[in-house]
Parts: C-alpha cells; sequence; structure tokens
C-alpha cells in the first residue's frame, strides 16, 4: 500500500507538475476514440532520394518520449540534458534541416484503431507529444522502416555500397557484424557502451570526426551507420558539420544477422 502511495504520489509529481500541458491535453483526449493527427510522411522513394542527396536520419520512438516526459527508460538514465537535446532536435526540424526525423506512423492512428489493434498504451503519448511540440508542416519518415523485412535492403544498402562505412556499435554486435557474410571486410568501427551511451556522445562524436579526418577523404564519402542508443543526439550536430550519419538501430543488426523483428513492432 504505501509503495502504490509513493507511485501515485512521483506520477502526480511528474506529470501534473513537471509537465502540466501535457497532463492536460492526456485528459481531453484519452476519451477521444476519433482523435487522430494529420503527420506528413515521406514515401520510401522520396525516402531514398533524400538519403542519397546526403540526409541524416534521427529515430524518435517510445524511449525517446519516455525522456521527453521526464521518464527513464531502460537502457538510458534520465537527465535533463538529454530532455533538452531531443527537444531541440525536434523544435529546430523542418523540411530544410540537414537530417530527416523517423516517427512511428502510428501517430495518425485514431484511439479506437489503435485499441483495436492493443496498441493505444503504446503509442497515445507519442499522439500527444506530436500534436503539442512537432513541426505539423514538416515531413517525417516511418520509424519501423528498418523493423520490416527487407527495407534495408531497398532503402539503405544500395546507398551505402558507394560509401565507405563507419558502423556506430557496441563490441558484441560489431563481432557479429564482422562475421556476417553480408558485412564488408571495409567496414569501419567506433565502439560504444552497451547502455547509458549518452554519457559518452562527446567521445563518440569525436571518434567519427578523428576517423574520417585521418583518412584525408571528404566528409561526404562517409556513411555513418549507427546503432549506438542515445548517442543518436550527435547526428543533430553532425548532420550541419557536414557528415552523414543514419540512426538504423536494431534495423543494422537484423540485417547483417539474418534474423527478422518485425514481431518487436
Amino acid at each position: 500500500m504505501f509503495e502504490k502511495l509513493i507511485w501515485s504520489y512521483q506520477v502526480i509529481n511528474r506529470y501534473l507538475f513537471k509537465d502540466t500541458r501535457y497532463f492536460l491535453m492526456y485528459l481531453y483526449r484519452y476519451f477521444q476514440n476519433n482523435h487522430h493527427n494529420n503527420c506528413s510522411f515521406y514515401s520510401d522513394e522520396e525516402f531514398a532520394s533524400a538519403i542519397n542527396q546526403g540526409k541524416s536520419m534521427i529515430r524518435i520512438g517510445d524511449g525517446e518520449m519516455g525522456l521527453l516526459h521526464f521518464c527513464q527508460v531502460r537502457y538510458q538514465v534520465y537527465s535533463d540534458a538529454i530532455r533538452n537535446d531531443f527537444l531541440k532536435i525536434i523544435k529546430n526540424y523542418s523540411d530544410d534541416s540537414p537530417y530527416i526525423i523517423s516517427i512511428p506512423p502510428p501517430v495518425n492512428y485514431t484511439n479506437l484503431q489503435l485499441k483495436k489493434i492493443n496498441r493505444f498504451y503504446l503509442y497515445r503519448q507519442f499522439k500527444i507529444t506530436y500534436e503539442l511540440i512537432f513541426n505539423k508542416n514538416a515531413r517525417y519518415f516511418d520509424q519501423l522502416a528498418f523493423y520490416r523485412n527487407g527495407k534495408f535492403e531497398k532503402l539503405i544498402l544500395p546507398y551505402i555500397k558507394t560509401k565507405k562505412v563507419v558502423i556506430v556499435t557496441n563490441y558484441d554486435h560489431k563481432i557479429k557484424i564482422q562475421n556476417s557474410p553480408l558485412a564488408s571486410n571495409n567496414y569501419q568501427y567506433i565502439i560504444c557502451e552497451n547502455k547509458n551511451t549518452y554519457e559518452s556522445r562527446k567521445k563518440i562524436q569525436q571518434d567519427i570526426i578523428d576517423l574520417v579526418y585521418k583518412t584525408g577523404l571528404p566528409k561526404n564519402n562517409f556513411v555513418i551507420l549507427m546503432s549506438a542508443g542515445l548517442a543518436k543526439t550527435t547526428i543533430y550536430d553532425l548532420s550541419f558539420m557536414g557528415y552523414q550519419v543514419l540512426d538504423i538501430g536494431k534495423g543494422l543488426e537484423s540485417y547483417y544477422m539474418g534474423i527478422s523483428i518485425e514481431n518487436l513492432m
């Protein structure tokens, strides 16, 4: 009983006092079964064209939503700094940005549609947050794309075959990718921690800059594939510096390890 009271107090303190605008909008929208957004998404072809033109990509999902609302997620401790970084990425985003934000298409589903597929509690927070702070005039890409079989091969693989590839991931995934028959011996790697990678983001960013600089080649000869947790906030800064970084996440492991992760959507 005492633990429930503490939990209730923490929830009320977080949402009512620290996140009041979200809390009130959440209550307002909760019972509106037909409520939905009208977010505009790039088609696969439009996305591939933007990547070929050098744009970076940052995926924002339910984990990032939790951080925006003062929650700790499984693989990253909460801090005001990481929350502010994601707010900057979202609020400064437009079609002219050097990066594309990827968000889940169910942001456009009605509450009733989400309930029918048992995803209301997963995406309700995202729907409200999109309504409150995302740029409604900008286009986004499907954050779930690389969970789908064949999407990496269709949208990313043809492009990276024309580039020098740097992969940012943890040590275990590096070994698995290196041992994959689908990987190239010419890939270069930057190693990150298994979790709480936001705290080492500056080192990861500098490692990317140093690696490219030491080759003496132009930045646009490289594409950086990132599967490094919340170190993805560095993509914002790197994209403005002329680097192309694609936040592939688990889709990277899925392709090189030959496993399907569609069941995780």
